[in-house]
This record gives structure tokens, C-alpha cells and sequence, in this order.
């Protein structure tokens, strides 16, 4: 009996336990939105710290995405700026606000 990883997926981006609602491309997704600060290198001898948005969805559900495109999360708009397909049927956008 084969097992469809695409619904083990679906338990995983379940708004009802750890994903977020989003709006992308006129529709909705679910996925996890992480807002980490991490620190970067800005040049000098003290640390800058800066948000990075990121947002982890099933790759079908973002199949041809591109940079430019925009995700509505929470009511807030942010651009595409990377994303990387991990293999395995899932997705991280890397985001940005505009």
C-alpha cells in the first residue's frame, strides 16, 4: 500500500497545528512563517542584526515561483527575493518587505 507524501505534508502545513494562512498568486497556501533576526556582517566591529522572513509551504503549491512575486502573510505583503526547492516536496521562500 503506497503512502502519498503529499498528504503527510498537508498534516505538516495544517493551520490548525503549526502553518500560517497565506495568499499567494490569487490563492491561499498554508505554510510556516519564521521571522529570525540573525546577525550580518555590516562592515565594522559590531554586529547589525536584521529580520529574515522566511516562509516554508509544499513545493506544489508554489511550483513556479519567482522572484518579484509577492505572499500575503498575516496582512502583510511581502516580496520573493530566493527560494529553494528542497527535493523532498517542500519549499522555503526566502522573503523581504518592499
Amino acid at each position: 500500500m503506497a503512502i502519498s507524501f503529499a498528504d503527510d505534508l498537508s498534516l505538516l502545513f495544517d493551520v490548525e497545528d503549526f502553518a500560517t494562512a497565506a495568499t499567494y498568486d490569487g490563492g491561499a497556501i498554508n505554510g510556516i512563517f519564521d521571522n529570525e533576526t540573525v546577525p550580518m556582517d555590516a562592515g565594522g566591529t559590531a554586529q547589525v542584526h536584521q529580520q529574515q522572513p522566511r516562509f516554508t509551504c509544499r513545493t506544489i503549491d508554489v511550483p513556479s515561483v519567482s522572484s518579484g512575486e509577492t505572499i500575503v502573510i498575516s496582512g502583510v505583503t511581502y516580496n520573493i527575493v530566493a527560494w529553494i526547492h528542497d527535493g523532498t516536496g517542500v519549499t522555503v521562500l526566502q522573503l523581504e518587505k518592499p
